[in-house]
């Protein structure tokens, strides 16, 4: 069911996750505004549960937006961020891809000072972003490092969680 005007009527809540889907459920990937935030809508398929304040990306060779969690070499755009409710393998549910949320900060990182930029960190955590700084691979091309994915409203410090403002995807 596609749709076409403004957003989906929510039969569940924007906490929602099923196993299971019925004729009221949205289309994997349908996108809604909720409380001046924006969600998309997801099937998590990785073996591994993705707990709030953790961000996924899109499954590689998978159909449709099918997410599991960032990976530990700190690559992929994330597409979305676990708010309300633990995703558990093979379930749907709503990701935030802009508002306010609480993130995890991957260990070792160092502290993000308020108001610094985040960027992806290792399985689903933000790190502090360097921002453009420029990378060599191994035949010698520049790359860029990942482009802020946020802003974080309170310092946060390595392996802690806190308030960030996230536009993903």
């Amino acid at each position: 069911m596609t749709f076409y005007s403004q957003n989906p009527v929510l039969f569940y809540g924007i906490s929602h996750v099923t196993a299971t889907l019925s004729s009221k459920h949205p289309e994997v990937g349908t996108r809604i505004t909720h409380d001046g935030e924006e969600y998309v809508w997801a099937y998590h398929d990785c073996n591994s549960d993705i707990a709030p304040s953790y961000m996924v990306q899109l499954q590689s060779g998978a159909t449709g937006m099918s997410v599991t969690i960032t990976n530990t070499t700190n690559t992929g755009l994330p597409v979305g961020i676990v708010k309300h409710a633990t995703l558990t393998t093979n379930t749907y549910g709503w990701l935030l891809t802009r508002g306010h949320a609480t993130v995890e900060m991957t260990a070792n990182s160092g502290t993000v000072a308020v108001n610094g930029y985040l960027t992806v960190g290792a399985n689903g955590t933000a790190a502090p972003s360097l921002v453009q700084t420029a990378l060599t691979t191994t035949d010698g091309a520049t790359i860029e490092t990942m482009q802020p994915i946020g802003q974080a409203m309170a310092a946060i410090v390595s392996s802690a969680s806190g308030s960030a403002y996230v536009s993903l995807y």
